[in-house]
């Protein structure tokens, strides 16, 4: 939570502590006899991006444009529950995720037609914190068995992503971000604990839950050869940890308003 005040505090200064330094930055051009645009007078957008949903996070976004091409941009994903399917050992494990998350970025838009629209690269720097929780089935030592799962995952990352803002009317907005590779410091906890069951594991059901673990994570591309895996015998429960850096892909759309 300490990095999730920080993060909230840093946005507020994004989107409206930089209004003192705008005054020298974008002006509506009123040179010629046409009729002004009326967009070139507005200098944010507040948006909504439905894909993060899918993750778990209802993700808002603002952007400040302070000069003619250039925009500061804030993220932020509040945790909101989303259920999702996975395999676990060759059966449906059901999982109840959530997100949140923090992002800051510097955008730069190719055109000089109109504020806020057309082509942009944005580097960006962003921290996510997600955790889910979940039951699957198992087959230990010939008796089935209810498995629950806890994972919590936390990365800090930075990365540039290219998209294409449109504008429609006079306010409308949508945001496309296509390609965003980043790089991530990340971290993750994943436990898989036997449920209604009095005695500890033998040796050969510890194994057997570990490989059951160690094929679960195997789906996950980077991190499935990178883990840490201990069984503990006692508990009835296999963990597995990982830590380092984490290769990541940026993408979705946002809709919104301009002001």
């Amino acid at each position: 939570m300490k990095h999730m005040r920080s993060a909230i505090l840093f946005s507020s200064f994004l989107l409206f502590g930089s209004g003192s330094f705008a005054q020298d930055g974008y002006r509506p051009d009123t040179s010629t006899g046409n009729a002004p645009d009326t967009s070139r007078g507005q200098r944010m957008t507040f948006k909504w991006a439905p894909t993060g949903l899918l993750l778990g996070s209802l993700t808002l976004q603002g952007e400040y444009h302070f000069t003619k091409r250039s925009s500061l941009i804030a993220n932020i994903g509040l945790p909101l529950q989303a259920k999702h399917s996975l395999s676990y050992v060759g059966q449906s494990a059901d999982f109840r995720m959530k997100a949140t998350s923090f992002l800051a970025g510097y955008r730069r838009y190719f055109s000089r037609r109109r504020p806020m629209a057309g082509l942009y690269l944005e580097p960006y720097f962003k921290y996510v914190h997600h955790t889910s929780e979940g039951e699957g089935q198992a087959v230990l030592d010939g008796r089935a068995t209810t498995v629950s799962f806890i994972n919590n995952y936390n990365a800090f990352g930075l990365g540039v992503q290219l998209g294409a803002q449109f504008r429609i009317g006079k306010r409308a907005v949508i945001d496309l971000f296509f390609l965003g590779p980043e790089i991530n410091s990340a971290s993750d906890r994943f436990s898989a604990r036997e449920q209604n069951f009095n005695r500890p594991w033998t040796g050969d059901e510890g194994q057997k839950a570990k490989r059951d673990v160690l094929e679960f994570i195997d789906q996950f591309p980077f991190i499935n050869n990178r883990v840490n895996v201990v069984v503990e015998e006692q508990s009835r429960t296999v963990r597995a940890s990982f830590r380092g850096a984490l290769p990541g892909f940026r993408a979705g759309v946002s809709l919104g308003v301009a002001l």
